[in-house]
């Protein structure tokens, strides 16, 4: 397996709920999982090469390795924001949220990074042109919106001690940390099952890393978390 890495800037606020939060509430990871990553390449994908190519590269793509090197400090902000979810009971006559929708509140997080975001991603080296390709074409990462710029042209490199894998069960844990439980696509999911205009259901599975981060500070609003050294 041979690694190539992409360095992205983040230009907006990061938000990316785990899979089974709900609508309504949920704190955000600290990072891109490795299936909305994957999601992410498999758009590119779609765009820049079609439905034909894709479904080729998704064999490989759905199998990719990927670690990740955050900055040295994060920021949360969490809100209480207001929301439009669908009506379960007929609104009453002459109410001011009369429609299909009715106001409510949900909790958010956003995430600030102070520095760039750093993917390796481990693949066959006859796949390392189209993966590039496919970088190249990411423009934001986690919930729409969340906008990154790529810093550079993909390159190879040969070492990933740095990076956190996130495609991997962790067999030693460092003393301190940060837990995240996040999600991966399975090796046997098709591509039929990423299709959201499908009745196909996604495989994922859930794997817990622990980033080398603690909580430095903390208020009602924020919380700002500091690289491990």
């Amino acid at each position: 397996m041979n690694w190539i890495q992409a360095t992205y800037q983040p230009t907006t606020l990061f938000s990316l709920k785990p899979s089974w939060a709900t609508s309504s509430g949920g704190k955000s990871l600290l990072m891109p999982s490795p299936y909305a990553l994957k999601m992410a390449l498999l758009d590119a994908a779609i765009r820049v090469d079609g439905w034909g190519h894709a479904e080729f590269a998704w064999a490989w793509l759905a199998r990719l390795q990927i670690g990740i090197q955050l900055p040295d400090q994060m920021v949360v902000t969490n809100l209480f924001a207001k929301i439009l979810k669908i009506r379960r009971n007929p609104a009453k006559e002459g109410a001011a949220d009369a429609g299909p929708f009715q106001k409510t509140i949900a909790y958010r997080e956003y995430v600030y990074f102070s520095d760039k975001i750093q993917f390796v991603l481990g693949t066959d080296v006859a796949n390392h042109a189209a993966l590039a390709r496919y970088l190249l074409n990411i423009t934001y990462l986690g919930k729409r919106g969340g906008f990154v710029q790529l810093m550079g042209p993909p390159t190879g490199v040969s070492d990933t001690t740095a990076y956190t894998v996130l495609t991997e069960e962790m067999t030693a844990f460092p003393p301190h940390g940060l837990m995240q439980r996040i999600d991966d696509c399975d090796s046997k999911m098709k591509l039929d099952q990423a299709n959201i205009y499908t009745k196909s259901r996604p495989k994922r599975v859930v794997r817990d890393v622990v980033l080398p981060y603690r909580l430095k500070k903390s208020s009602r609003s924020y919380s700002l978390y500091e690289r491990v050294t």
